[in-house]
């Protein structure tokens, strides 16, 4: 081992930020220790007190605040754990809130689809005492839950939520999962920060950085993220890690299915924040993330448009066969996942390289890859018209037909912002998507 790679492993272990570019690291970096602070009697504790008066239990929540908990629940073949990570109202309008458990998770308290849902979960039959929030200390959402008499389990502020997957953002729904307290200590026994697990993860970075090109590069995630929890969380771990001023590993799926497993996640921690060192970009930021979500409020206060932006099909096509890559933004229920799946499978085998996830869940992943990683890449963006009737979310002026219609053409415009190429397509079903697509 070479000088420079026994400082840098010297300088995680004892949790330097000056081991990455950037300023956020000073305040990112408790995820390191996270085995040593939460897989202890806090575990113990928190599992006895969770409310637990349904068998099923349903997640509110997106991006770092939900992959980890679909991640573990796909783990065990007996998880009771639903996620809801969508605004779409043909999903959200089949959910009866009343015979669940419901967990809102959010960092900031003011994730716009985590706070949608959760006030129209209240409306819809949900008891406070079935509510479990989870969320960082101060937070708008904290002062809720605790009005409400809910129970409210605060997260670790000097963690970014895609790093959090070993704190409450991942461990309180795992013990909804049917994961026991000692079963995850025995399962997450690995992801306790040594010199062994560094030095593996180093290995992984320095291959992946060495193969990247200008500042780009390709990482099988050994599984489609639409239809496998451990992808998905990787995809966002290593997207928005990675995924900026140009530069970026671009994560690929894979119809081959390797397993993931929860204890890994430690090393997948410490791959991508080395990666994106490399790289020479901040591993903890996501920089154009936020003018998406601007956008959407700007949309709402005003009128959302319901026709899709212009396009001319021959140059759209013409623009997928030149790509660098395609990414595949599909607004349509959750029920129509593998759909998706499949579509992408079969765009992958006409135009080369294509990635594909679900809107809005993807604003708060691979968004940020989209617009600020490697030029090159076109959206293709995929509105399927909801059947479902527009019912005003309660306490708010607006309806979930109408969130989720912002919410795509918020990032359509972000991504011309961005200057990146991208196509609007409205559509009934996915069918007449792979018409218009040539697929």
């Amino acid at each position: 081992m070479n000088t420079e790679d026994a400082e840098l492993i010297s300088s995680l272990m004892h949790g330097d930020a000056s081991a990455f570019e950037g300023t956020t690291a000073a305040h990112s970096l408790g995820w390191l220790h996270h085995p040593e602070r939460y897989l202890t009697e806090w575990l113990d504790d928190i599992e006895q007190c969770l409310p637990r008066h349904h068998e099923q239990t349903v997640l509110l929540g997106m991006g770092g605040s939900s992959s980890p908990a679909r991640f573990y629940a796909e783990s065990r073949s007996d998880s009771t754990l639903r996620v809801l990570d969508t605004s779409n109202p043909d999903t959200v309008s089949h959910v009866d809130f009343s015979t669940v458990n419901v967990i809102a998770s959010s960092k900031s308290g003011a994730t716009i689809e985590t706070q949608t849902l959760l006030a129209h979960a209240l409306a819809s039959g949900l008891e406070p005492a079935d509510l479990v929030i989870i969320t960082d200390p101060g937070t708008s959402l904290a002062e809720l839950g605790r009005s409400l008499g809910a129970t409210v389990v605060e997260g670790d502020p000097m963690t970014g939520g895609r790093f959090s997957s070993l704190s409450p953002y991942g461990l309180v729904p795992a013990l909804y999962s049917g994961w026991s307290g000692s079963g995850l200590r025995e399962a997450l026994a690995g992801c306790s920060l040594t010199r062994e697990l560094i030095e593996g993860a180093l290995s992984e970075a320095t291959r992946i950085a060495r193969d990247t090109i200008d500042g780009q590069g390709f990482f099988e995630l050994g599984a489609d993220p639409i239809t496998n929890g451990g992808a998905l969380w990787l995809e966002q771990l290593m997207a928005e890690t990675t995924g900026k001023q140009g530069r970026g590993v671009i994560p690929l799926p894979s119809t081959d299915a390797v397993e993931i497993h929860v204890s890994s996640m430690q090393h997948h921690h410490l791959v991508a924040a080395l990666v994106a060192r490399f790289l020479g970009v901040d591993p903890f930021n996501q920089p154009d993330v936020d003018d998406a979500k601007s956008n959407v409020f700007a949309l709402l206060r005003e009128s959302v448009p319901r026709d899709s932006h212009g396009y001319e099909r021959k140059e759209m096509l013409e623009a997928l066969r030149s790509s660098n890559y395609i990414a595949v933004q599909a607004y349509v229920p959750l029920e129509d996942s593998k759909g998706v799946s499949d579509l992408r499978i079969r765009m992958n085998a006409v135009y080369g390289a294509t990635t594909a996830n679900l809107g809005p869940r993807y604003l708060h992943s691979t968004g940020q890859l989209h617009k600020g990683g490697p030029q090159g890449v076109v959206g293709v963006q995929i509105i399927q018209r909801p059947k479902s009737t527009p019912v005003r979310i309660s306490g708010r002026h607006y309806s979930f037909h109408d969130l989720h219609m912002a919410q795509a053409h918020s990032d359509y415009q972000a991504m011309n912002a961005a200057r990146r190429s991208v196509y609007q397509l409205i559509v009934d079903d996915l069918d007449e998507a792979a018409l218009i697509l040539d697929v």
